[in-house]
């Protein structure tokens, strides 16, 4: 009897070759080669892999691209510098934009480096629909009218269902949610906020928020900020994604965990977000940053 001829070698086009390898869906955390071949990976082993290049990378991480869920990047420029970060999406979904239209086709004509996506932005169809203020104009026009009062004030009922149209729009030209930055309109109607996680929900998407104050801080919040993003939750069936939980939560990330973990001990859907960073910035003129504001939280502006 003729021995059986062993199966060829796989030689791919590329081997990393050593590197710690982690991939969150299956859990693999292991000193590994990685073959790619094409545009795919084509074999993860503990045992040497053959490839027709090879580059050592002892030492260095191996994972799949970062997403990133809390991106204000909007250049090719800050693109590429996430990019050495190991992201291959960046999304922007807290503040959002609106007309989301606007922002796919401003990218789609500029390029960009990494994968994209944007949530309609609630502040800057409030800006519009609300303070009479310029629709549209990207991130920066936004951050520009971040301080006007105009925009920040209760809504008309009128007011409120061009707001709801202005999303609904957003919606159906491809945005991935609704981000409401209510931390920087802390006086608008918490019935407000319940009508747009009902939009949201019913379109099956989530919602991504900037949390109010806590009312261990602002005791004349019109609203906990927690227990407003878990009401919605609870009562709309919204997936609510509470953005960067310690940095709204100061001295009470306790409290508010656990606001959470009770909610979703009842079947709500919400999840949350920690910076991985230790320094943030947003617009001077934000509400959250008055002097007044600041004292009644224990912090001044040297903060």
């Amino acid at each position: 009897m003729t021995p059986a001829t062993p199966p060829p070698v796989p030689v791919h086009d590329l081997v990393l070759r050593g590197g710690r390898v982690l991939d969150p869906e299956s859990g693999l955390d292991a000193v590994a080669d990685v073959g790619v071949t094409g545009h795919s990976i084509s074999a993860v082993s503990t045992a040497p892999l053959t490839g027709h290049q090879v580059i050592e990378v002892a030492g260095l991480v191996v994972a799949p691209g970062f997403i990133d869920l809390h991106s204000h990047s909007h250049t090719v420029a800050g693109h590429r510098l996430q990019a050495l970060d190991g992201v291959t999406t960046a999304l922007e979904l807290e503040l959002g934009l609106s007309p989301v239209g606007e922002a796919y086709r401003v990218a789609a004509t500029e390029g960009r480096p990494l994968n994209y996506g944007f949530s309609a932005s609630w502040a800057q169809a409030r800006m519009a629909a609300v303070g009479g203020l310029p629709h549209g104009g990207g991130a920066l026009a936004a951050l520009a009218h971040l301080g006007a009062a105009a925009w920040q004030r209760q809504a008309t009922r009128t007011q409120e269902d061009a707001l709801l149209g202005l999303l609904e729009r957003d919606l159906a030209d491809g945005a991935l949610g609704i981000g409401l930055i209510v931390g920087y309109a802390p006086r608008v109607r918490p019935e407000e906020y319940l009508a747009v996680s009902r939009l949201a929900a019913a379109a099956g998407v989530p919602t991504y928020t900037h949390a109010r104050s806590l009312v261990e801080e602002d005791p004349e919040t019109l609203v906990d900020g927690a227990e407003e993003i878990a009401r919605a939750a609870g009562e709309t069936g919204v997936h609510a994604h509470y953005c960067h939980v310690p940095s709204t939560s100061h001295r009470h990330a306790d409290r508010v965990l656990a606001v959470l973990e009770r909610v979703r001990g009842e079947g709500a859907r919400v999840s949350t977000e920690a910076y991985p960073y230790g320094a943030g910035m947003t617009a001077i003129g934000a509400a959250f940053l008055d002097p007044g504001v600041l004292a009644a939280s224990g912090r001044g502006v040297a903060d």
